[in-house]
């Protein structure tokens, strides 16, 4: 995530993962382009998220009652997903006394589960209609404050036991430094966990086919995957580029989970 003067003035012919000036427009949608990058093939919207700087001063609908029944209708079918990454998690290291960062929080569901399972969570969420349903629903204060603020960059340097970024990381202004930022507040050995859809996907794959054959007229599922509109995903990664850019980083690698026919992946790294 980024602040709007910095968004503003973005040259999106830069690759937002590999940073070659190689990027160009690929797939022209109804509401956005893909640009993708000729020298690694990251596919990312020219859209950006404008952030204010003061992030708890937001303009957001506010969490009234038609808000509310919305949000607490899908826990449901969210708390399924949440409760087996939760299990993700357990099978690798014990949660109690373990010391949380989640970063997109959410509503707040999953950081509730981290602490009825022992630990000590913090979760960021720069939505303010979700942080007020956090602190409504689970009495869980989120913070507002991105991962890039100083608040987390100097406050929480090498804290964290485990990070955890649930659908998050191809919703952020740029992927790679959110994720080192990551990693700076990571103790050494510290687990990241992330899941995010696959471009290699079959759902994508038939999505470009479709394009290019209809020349333009039926992009299928690209449209619905990609958005404008504030926290929406923005770029969409190949399971070759999220571990290549994990090593970069400087994590090892120690799991990952997917299939051809899967629309996501799932990433256990441990903090070398």
């Amino acid at each position: 995530m980024t602040s709007s003067k910095q968004a503003d003035k973005y040259d999106f012919s830069q690759c937002k993962l590999c940073a070659a000036y190689a990027a160009s427009p690929k797939y022209l949608l109804k509401k956005t382009t893909i640009y993708a990058c000729n020298e690694c093939g990251f596919h990312f919207i020219n859209q950006l998220d404008n952030l204010s700087p003061d992030l708890h001063v937001d303009a957001a609908k506010p969490l009234d009652q038609e808000s509310w029944n919305y949000i607490e209708g899908r826990l449901p079918a969210n708390e399924k997903q949440l409760r087996k990454n939760l299990f993700l998690v357990k099978r690798h290291l014990s949660l109690t006394g373990a010391y949380c960062l989640d970063i997109g929080a959410g509503t707040g569901l999953y950081s509730h589960l981290l602490a009825e399972a022992g630990a000590f969570v913090h979760g960021i969420e720069p939505q303010l209609i979700f942080r007020e349903f956090s602190k409504r629903k689970f009495d869980k204060a989120l913070a507002a404050e991105t991962i890039d603020s100083e608040h987390w960059q100097k406050g929480y340097v090498n804290f964290f036991d485990v990070v955890t970024l649930w659908d998050v990381v191809e919703h952020v202004n740029f992927p790679v430094e959110t994720l080192q930022y990551a990693y700076n507040v990571m103790k050494p050995g510290g687990w990241l966990f992330l899941d995010t859809p696959r471009r290699d996907a079959l759902f994508y794959r038939i999505s470009e086919w479709s394009y290019r054959s209809s020349n333009g007229s039926n992009p299928l599922f690209l449209e619905s995957i990609y958005s404008p509109r504030p926290f929406r995903h923005k770029h969409i990664f190949t399971l070759r580029q999220i571990l290549w850019l994990m090593d970069k980083l400087g994590f090892s690698v120690v799991s990952k989970r997917t299939s051809c026919l899967q629309n996501k992946m799932v990433i256990v790294c441990r903090k070398k």
